[in-house]
């Protein structure tokens, strides 16, 4: 869809869209280079969000927290942009656009990443000066992603498992003010005193020499709890165990990508891995709870 943009128009689309570093310093040094000539007009690409499509029986939700696009054109980086945002650009005429989606890696604003397991979307588009050309990119996870665990806490029990010291357990609850979504079933952990550490029940061969491991999770907390790896030697006894990030008390439902490459590439002796998952009860709080939901570890 394309919209005409006045003279007027054009200065109000610059104050919405934000970009890294990289795009600004390219904008200035071409401002810089053609002070003394006509400036040209750009064309501008609108992105409201990038849609993620799953196929649940394999891949699981498509659950996403896409924050941002990568934009590409010809195979030239434009910038990276937090949507929605309306990008001008120096090109006219039939060209190639590349999106690729873009994430908070470990929840952090400052190592905003493309995610390595979404396929980029693609598409010819025809830019014209001082028009507006609004994309709605779909795109998918890569036929290469191996989803070594999915957990949707839609089962009968859920696939992680308390440990012997752990005060509480894990459950599944159905209530739909406690569920991610409002429907189905979700993880929950209630804690009115003690300590909470849960397993997944099962071990995972995972590749290291720095190839990318991820975690994402849904969870919605009124208590800080971790969540980290479990190395295990070939003689099945724990190599190394190591908290991947503590999440913070949210006000409603959240969604992390969790890096693991680096936990996993650093237990140089473990060959299988379990993901845990731990808490403290607030000496503040009647009850510490987090929910969980829509776990994948994806390599």
């Amino acid at each position: 869809m394309k919209r005409k943009l006045s003279k007027k128009s054009v200065s109000e689309f610059f104050s919405p869209f934000k970009s890294y570093t990289l795009y600004f310093i390219s904008l200035f040094l071409f401002l810089i280079s053609s002070c003394n000539k006509e400036e040209p007009i750009p064309s501008y690409i609108h992105l409201d969000k990038i849609t993620l499509n799953t196929n649940y029986s394999t891949e699981g939700s498509n659950s996403n927290k896409i924050l941002d696009a990568w934009i590409y054109i010809d195979d030239q980086l434009v910038g990276a942009f937090e949507m929605p945002c309306t990008v001008p650009v120096i090109y006219y005429g039939n060209h190639t656009l590349k999106v690729l989606p873009g994430i908070k890696e470990n929840g952090i604003s400052e190592t905003r990443i493309t995610y390595p397991f979404y396929y980029r979307y693609e598409k010819q588009v025809n830019l014209t000066a001082g028009q507006v050309d609004t994309i709605a990119p779909v795109v998918t996870y890569s036929s290469s992603s191996d989803f070594t665990w999915i957990e949707d806490f839609e089962g009968i029990s859920p696939s992680v498992c308390d440990s012997g010291t752990s005060d509480t357990v894990m459950k599944i609850t159905n209530v739909p003010s406690e569920v991610f979504g409002g429907t189905g079933g979700s993880g929950v952990v209630n804690l009115p005193l003690g300590v909470y550490y849960g397993v997944s029940c099962n071990k995972y061969v995972l590749p290291k020499a720095g190839a990318p491991v991820f975690l994402e999770l849904d969870y919605n907390c009124n208590t800080e709890f971790n969540v980290g790896i479990i190395g295990y030697a070939s003689n099945n006894l724990v190599d190394v165990q190591q908290i991947a990030i503590t999440l913070r008390p949210t006000s409603g439902w959240n969604k992390v990508y969790i890096n693991l490459s680096n936990e996993i590439t650093g237990a140089l002796n473990s060959v299988r891995f379990g993901i845990f998952f731990s808490m403290i009860k607030d000496p503040n709080l009647s009850s510490s709870q987090f929910y969980v939901d829509n776990i994948k570890l994806i390599n």
